[in-house]
């Protein structure tokens, strides 16, 4: 999926935006978040990335509902960046934001052409959390309270930059190997479907309507670029 990012918005969407995210976290939309953490969705790999999947979900239940279904799926927010001035929230008392520029990058260790270096969901979530609690640390405020953070909005954001890397990576690593056996148009139809676009090169002397069935290299190491992904057959 491809996500619109946060501070490429004209600063009157994100006015908008937030407003609504603030509408929408009630407290039982904390409480929610507050039960899954309890519950482990901050230390197994695999919880951490459904159960936050499952809960911006939420939020883009909601702004369909509103009438702003252009932010589905919900723009994300680059850690790398500093937080947009309307994000800024809370700026006062106790739980504010402490720092509106973590500077925290998840590049080039999460960029798609190395995603498939996580042969599992569980080595690409557990290779994530690490960076994920720096970036709630260094932001501080409510951001550094796990039974909180969802009372920030940039919260949600960042977590739609979290869900990016994990759908990109089952792209390459689930879409990708399951064109596998079919033919040249086939797999331009399936991938097409999720967002990637079919390069086809030769380096074997077969017809083109050889079934895709010899790959060089293997599945697993196919090369992703933006939304392409090579093919070879």
């Amino acid at each position: 999926m491809s996500r619109p990012n946060l501070n490429s918005l004209p600063e009157n969407e994100r006015l908008t935006l937030v407003s609504l995210i603030l509408q929408y976290v009630t407290p039982e939309i904390v409480e929610e978040h507050r039960n899954a953490a309890l519950s482990g969705a901050h230390s197994d790999p695999v919880l951490f990335l459904s159960f936050h999947r499952r809960y911006i979900g939420g939020l883009e239940g909601f702004l369909q509902e509103q009438g702003y279904p252009h932010w589905v799926p919900l723009p994300s927010w680059n850690p790398e960046e500093p937080i947009p001035e309307e994000f800024n929230i809370p700026n006062t008392g106790p739980g504010q934001l402490e720092n509106l520029n973590p500077n925290v990058s998840f590049s080039p260790q999460f960029d798609p052409e190395n995603l498939a270096n996580y042969e599992t969901v569980e080595e690409l979530g557990a290779a994530i959390i690490p960076l994920h609690n720096l970036v709630h640390r260094r932001i501080g405020g409510i951001m550094n309270d796990m039974f909180r953070a969802p009372e920030a909005p940039i919260f949600w954001p960042f977590h739609s930059f979290i869900d990016d890397i994990w759908w990109n990576w089952q792209r390459i690593t689930v879409v990708v190997p399951s064109c596998i056996g079919l033919n040249i148009d086939e797999a331009q139809r399936k991938l097409h479907y999720f967002g990637l676009r079919l390069i086809t090169k030769k380096n074997k002397p077969f017809p083109t309507w050889q079934r895709i069935r010899f790959q060089n290299p293997p599945s697993k190491s196919v090369i992703p670029y933006k939304t392409f992904v090579k093919l070879f057959f």
